[in-house]
């Protein structure tokens, strides 16, 4: 889903499973802003899973801390137009002068540290699901067309627990990149080498209370959000909130080439074009000793309603059986989860509650 919330440049995917019927068909039963009616939206973030704490969108000048073995950061979420679920009640925000005059419908903007060294190849952003979805039929066709857009987009939309994701810094609209004011091993609750190696790359998302979680997993959910490190001390402040918005400035995504830098500091497409190179990512880290500040962004798709217009207006509930989009950025050689930022549609009045997806599955 990476070429929806945001483009990247060129790697080469793996091969996906491909359905039954390979026909071509025109979505013609589910037209734009039917599947939503009488449901808001409920967004929720944290370090895992079981670990999902509801944000209060829109208020990008209050992000929401993260803390867990991993990873360590600020995140805010902003989605236009927004009228949907807020913690414990408050008056939702419709708006932010973030969006101003912009196209944009949605933004996730994150500030972090990653408490290991990892290739940044390894670390991806993009959707999973622990159910089945029923693309529509010719899905696989957009999905030929959709890699020609992001050539390093890797996805199976047809398996047990589909999945779509692509490179972190393919995927980002912006990239920023500053010295820690600390080092990585002054940060606190990291998990220890052989709890990154006991982890083993099983589906990331578990029930809550399974025993098939890793020792890793489990860590993570005592973690929990902000039990650790304070933000301004291992972070630095948030900055942003309002028209006052994040810019690129890259150079340090690969410090040992500043003085021969490869791509310029502010170009967006240059990072991306040189990241969509598989070499290039594997010859570059993400390191504990920096602070990547990140954004993604997109026009295509309301999550107020799952309406997604790619110059056919799609409704997605019914496709995703009512299961909630679950961004996640992860090792993907690990299966180890950063961060999770969730889309859920819930019926009105159920503010309080389960969504269909979570009283199904109980």
């Amino acid at each position: 889903m990476s070429w929806i919330f945001g483009s990247s440049s060129s790697a080469t995917p793996p091969q996906p499973s491909t359905p039954q019927n390979g026909s071509v068909q025109v979505d013609s039963e589910s037209p734009a802003g039917t599947g939503a009616q009488g449901r808001i939206l409920r967004v929720r973030i944290g370090p895992s899973f079981s670990t999902l704490d509801t944000y209060n969108v829109n208020e990008d000048s209050v992000p929401q801390f993260i803390d867990s073995p991993y990873f360590v950061g600020n995140i805010a979420v902003r989605v236009k137009n927004f009228r949907g679920i807020t913690p414990e009640g408050t008056p939702a925000l419709p708006d932010t002068p973030y969006f101003g005059t912009r196209r944009r419908l949605f933004s996730i903007q994150l500030q972090g540290r990653f408490k290991h060294e990892h290739s940044t190849d390894d670390v991806v952003f993009g959707a999973e699901f622990e159910q089945k979805v029923n693309p529509p039929t010719g899905a696989w066709l957009a999905m030929k067309f959709a890699n020609m857009i992001d050539p390093a987009l890797l996805a199976d939309l047809y398996a047990e627990k589909p999945w779509l994701y692509s490179p972190m810094l393919c995927s980002m609209n912006i990239a920023n990149v500053v010295k820690a004011s600390t080092p990585g091993s002054s940060l606190s609750g990291v998990a220890t080498h052989s709890q990154m190696k006991a982890t083993e790359p099983n589906p990331l998302y578990k029930p809550a209370g399974t025993e098939e979680w890793s020792l890793s997993l489990k860590k993570a959910k005592a973690a929990g959000s902000g039990v650790k490190n304070v933000p301004s001390d291992v972070i630095g402040e948030w900055k942003w909130g309002g028209e006052k918005e994040l810019e690129e400035k890259n150079e340090l995504l690969i410090p040992e080439f500043l003085d021969e830098p490869k791509f310029p500091s502010g170009g967006v497409a240059e990072r991306r074009k040189y990241f969509g190179v598989k070499s290039h990512r594997e010859d570059a880290t993400f390191s504990p000793d920096y602070v990547y500040n990140l954004e993604i962004f997109a026009p295509f798709i309301d999550l107020n309603t799952f309406d997604l217009n790619l110059g056919i207006n799609v409704n997605l509930i019914r496709y995703l059986n009512n299961q909630p989009i679950r961004l996640v950025c992860k090792s993907l050689s690990k299966n180890i989860p950063f961060f999770i930022v969730e889309f859920d549609l819930q019926k009105e009045g159920s503010a309080d509650g389960a969504s269909d997806y979570e009283v199904a599955n109980e």
